[in-house]
Order: structure tokens, then C-alpha cells, then sequence
């Protein structure tokens, strides 16, 4: 699991490279993440469907990907002090959200969780493509399928 840049601190958010995709989390101290997930194991959330908030160990998400702490949305939006995200975070553990790969999917819960806002920048750009975005999804899932997503 190579890490890029500096080690996560509580609160962070961190982005995982998943080649198609960015799978996001926060990163609640102890080596352990909270992030937005399909309801069993190994398996994902469906392009429009059910998700659950879990908490896991960092490295058994990352497995051998890429990841790199990205708290892009500090100088643009206000970020909840410390103990508020992991407190919030850890709170959510077990919950059992809707999920929609362009409108909720785990990097909204993930700036939620920092900021407040849900929002996703790759969800954006894929809206902004168009019908190229319905096939970005198909594609999505493939591989989610394919890498797993725990």
C-alpha cells in the first residue's frame, strides 16, 4: 500500500487510487478509516442502490493501491474542528445509506463528513460528460466488481 506524500492525521481525508476511479474515507486515527462501501464483503455499492458506512483498518481498504491524504476543499470550504469529523464519522459506522455513483457516493460522505457539504468532483465531471457518464458507469462497476471494494 504505497503511500504518496505525508501520513494521514485524524480528520484527513483520504483518497485511494483505484485506476477508473477514486474510492475517498476519512481517516479517524489508529490506523483506521470510515468511508462509504457496499453492504457485504467484497462486494460494492450498485450504480443506484444501497451502501453502508464502515469502519475499517486503512490497509485492508488500500490493499496495494495508491493513496495520498487530499483535503482539497480546506481554503474553500470551513472544515469542522477534529473531534467533530472523527466523532461524526464514527457515529455513522453501520449506517446504511442510498447510493448513487454520480449523486452519493463515497467521496460526498467523505466531504461531508470534513465540511458539511456532500460533494464530488469526479461525480461532477462525469455529469458534465453527459452520456459518456452512463458509460463511465458501467465501466465503474465492471471494475469495482473485478478489484473489490471492501
Amino acid at each position: 500500500m504505497p503511500l504518496k506524500g505525508r501520513k494521514p492525521r485524524s480528520g484527513d481525508l483520504i483518497e485511494i487510487d483505484r485506476g477508473f476511479y477514486k474510492h475517498w474515507c476519512v481517516y479517524v486515527g489508529d490506523d483506521y478509516i470510515v468511508h462509504l462501501t457496499g453492504p457485504g464483503v467484497g462486494s460494492v455499492a450498485s450504480i443506484n442502490g444501497q451502501a453502508v458506512v464502515k469502519k475499517q483498518l486503512l490497509k485492508r481498504v488500500v490493499r496495494n493501491c495508491n493513496y495520498w491524504v487530499n483535503n482539497k476543499h480546506d481554503k474553500t470550504l470551513n472544515v469542522y474542528p477534529v473531534p467533530r469529523i472523527i466523532a461524526q464519522a464514527n457515529k455513522r459506522d453501520g449506517e446504511k445509506r442510498t447510493y448513487q455513483v454520480l449523486a452519493e457516493n463515497c467521496e460526498h460522505f467523505a466531504n461531508e463528513m470534513r465540511y458539511n457539504t456532500a460533494i464530488s468532483d469526479q461525480g461532477n465531471r462525469a455529469m458534465d460528460v453527459g452520456i459518456g457518464a452512463e458509460i463511465a458507469v458501467i465501466g465503474f462497476n465492471i471494475l469495482a466488481l473485478f478489484f473489490g471494494q471492501r
